[in-house]
């Protein structure tokens, strides 16, 4: 009876191993085969790792901002957002070209058992099972929408304050110029979470 219950929790263990600890995740499963969309894939999730270590410090800065002067996480860190929207707009990678699939978690890993040759040792194949809601996953999409949030609310305090808020000697047009490019980063980086959350296609 022991050696059951001890067989029970080692497959229950197997079942719930992480990606992580098993070399591939849902997607690597749903590529199988389809060598040029792994690699891609492979690249994608280097991009995202690169992009969540960037993003984790603004993070983590907000989660311990302590408003000075009512000064807002947004305000203060406005050199810092607006980089980081430009870096993922005029970098060297399209990001409207990513997948929905490869920018979040549709799916998970789930197990498939199966008789083995002798037919009794059971074989555990994985497969891709489709998750109800999308999660963070590698957060590609949810970091963009992050930083989607952050820089409008950069655009309504430049707004509300003036046009001159940005400009070091206080000059509207120097102000509205930096605002209206930044009104056209807004813009392109909302279409790129638009074209990411509407490209299915494998």
């Amino acid at each position: 009876m022991n050696d059951s219950m001890s067989s029970e929790n080692e497959d229950q263990q197997n079942t719930e191993t992480s990606p992580e600890e098993l070399g591939f995740d849902a997607v690597d499963l749903m590529l199988d085969g389809n060598l040029k969309g792994q690699i891609g894939y492979s690249m994608i999730k280097g991009i995202a790792s690169a992009l969540d270590e960037k993003m984790r410090i603004l993070i983590d800065a907000e989660e311990g901002y302590e408003p000075q002067e009512e000064e807002s996480f947004a305000e203060v860190a406005m050199p810092e957002i607006e980089a980081m929207a430009q870096a993922v707009l005029e970098g060297c990678v399209d990001f409207s070209k990513i997948h929905f699939w490869e920018a979040c978690e549709t799916a998970e890993i789930a197990w498939e058992e199966t008789q083995g040759e002798d037919g009794q040792t059971p074989q555990r194949i994985p497969y891709a099972e489709p998750v109800e809601e999308p999660r963070p996953g590698n957060r590609i999409l949810s970091n963009l929408e992050q930083i989607n949030l952050w820089l409008g609310e950069v655009h309504k305090i430049h707004e509300d304050k003036g046009m001159g808020w940005v400009s070091p000697y206080g000059c509207p047009e120097d102000g509205q110029q930096a605002f209206d490019s930044r009104a056209q980063s807004l813009d392109s980086l909302s279409k790129t979470i638009s074209d990411i959350k509407n490209n299915f296609d494998l």
